[in-house]
């Protein structure tokens, strides 16, 4: 990118950041790869999924805990912090954990008895265990949130390949679409190249679907110093296209920073016009992994072959067939797992795929309704909505855009059988 360079601050150290890039971008550019520590055993992470999916990279930003900084766009002057460490910046005295107990602890029965060392292993216990402390208070008149509400024909949920494909054919036919994505415009744009939804929320990520009162809250961040904004959405119909995230291959140190899910820092790469230049191998099977290897430039091994990953604070190697093979970073390509939670809410039947829970659709993309609970006690006489899944949410094995695609049509069969003669 040829714009100028930005300055953001980490635990108080000047960072060189590019316009555009995230917040786990510009620390990854710069070598933090430890950002926090485990909230059990304390031991050091860093990003992972580098999506939004997995939590690993929170740190408290512009004074706003549990951000995810894969996330969060750079500005000039951003203050970020490190969460869930104590003392100076660099000095963790909680590494004395790893020290003290080379072989772990069961922590549930640690310091049962005598009672009184039991409460004071509970206080430090949740202490240490602490994201962040509240935020800061907002200035004497601050305005309030910004409440915002709609009332589409269809909502989608996602804008990746899937949804963006569905949209664009209900756009094409004239019907009344608003799409919601957690991530923002840059982020989708160089993600996919399919034209983005005309009416669509960026940084706006659902949490929350109430199907009684038939609506779904969404929340945006504030825009140029304003206030947060709440959305409330009304839809007639709701389409899942929320995809998938990055699932885990079992391997002894996995968890240490500096492995990174393959398919998010390709994104990333792509977003921010860069390359690898850490030492890096990809650990993953099939045809799909071999892609992320020949676009990435990295040498892959299959994870059956591999004994361990090296390294204390961070990654520092691996060990196949006895071989130790250094290394910076370790790239995963795992099997990947349906984003199904919100469409639970809404009610929609799931199935376990073999490593998440899809949608259970019918052929043309309706989402099968999970079955109720006896003491339901909300009017089961009508479902204040039509659900529908499309892409990865309901089968990680398709090919999204097409999938999208034929979601639309029969979408569009339902919407015109359902208009007055």
């Amino acid at each position: 990118m040829d714009a100028e360079p930005l300055t953001i601050y980490f635990d108080g150290d000047p960072l060189p950041a590019r316009p555009g890039d995230t917040v786990s971008a510009a620390l990854l550019r710069a070598g933090h790869l430890a950002t926090t520590r485990s909230p059990k055993y304390r031991r050091p992470r860093g990003p992972y999924c580098l999506i939004g999916e997995c939590g690993t990279c929170q740190l408290r930003i512009a004074g706003q805990p549990n951000l995810r900084a894969c996330l969060t766009v750079v500005q000039e002057g951003l203050v970020v912090e490190s969460q869930n460490a104590w003392g100076p910046a660099g000095l963790d005295p909680t590494r004395l954990v790893d020290h003290l107990f080379r072989r772990g602890f069961d922590h549930h029965h640690f310091l049962v008895r005598p009672r009184l060392a039991n409460v004071a292993m509970q206080a430090i216990a949740r202490t240490m265990t602490g994201f962040g402390v509240l935020p800061e208070l907002p200035r004497p008149g601050a305005p309030p949130p910004e409440l915002h509400e709609h009332v589409p024909t269809v909502l989608v949920l996602g804008a990746g390949p899937a949804g963006r494909a569905l949209t664009g054919a209900l756009e094409a036919a004239g019907v009344d679409v608003l799409a919601l994505d957690r991530r923002d415009r840059l982020g989708l744009s160089r993600w996919h190249p399919a034209p983005l939804p005309q009416r669509l929320l960026v940084d706006t990520g659902a949490f929350g679907v109430y199907a009684p009162e038939r609506l779904i809250a969404a929340a945006s961040p504030p825009l140029a110093g304003g206030s947060p904004r709440l959305h409330l959405v009304r839809p007639k119909h709701i389409v899942f296209a929320t995809g998938a995230r990055e699932g885990m291959i079992p391997l002894l140190n996995n968890d240490l920073p500096g492995v990174l899910a393959a398919r998010g820092l390709a994104h990333l790469l792509e977003r921010t016009d860069s390359q690898l230049t850490a030492p890096c191998v990809l650990l993953g099977d099939g045809e799909e992994a071999e892609a992320l290897a020949a676009q990435l430039g990295v040498h892959r091994y299959a994870p059956a072959d591999v004994e361990r990953i090296l390294g204390r604070d961070h990654v520092e190697g691996i060990v196949v067939a006895g071989r130790t093979i250094p290394c910076g970073v370790i790239l995963l390509a795992p099997t990947r797992a349906p984003i199904s939670e919100l469409a639970a809410q809404a009610g929609a039947q799931l199935r376990f795929d073999g490593a998440g829970f899809a949608v259970l659709t019918d052929p043309d993309g309706r989402a099968l309704l999970a079955p109720r609970p006896p003491d339901a006690d909300d009017d089961p006489a009508e479902p204040p909505w039509q659900i529908w899944a499309c892409g990865h949410v309901r089968n990680t094995s398709v090919d999204p855009t097409a999938d999208g695609l034929a979601v639309a049509a029969a979408l569009l069969a339902e919407l015109a059988a359902s208009e007055p003669s």
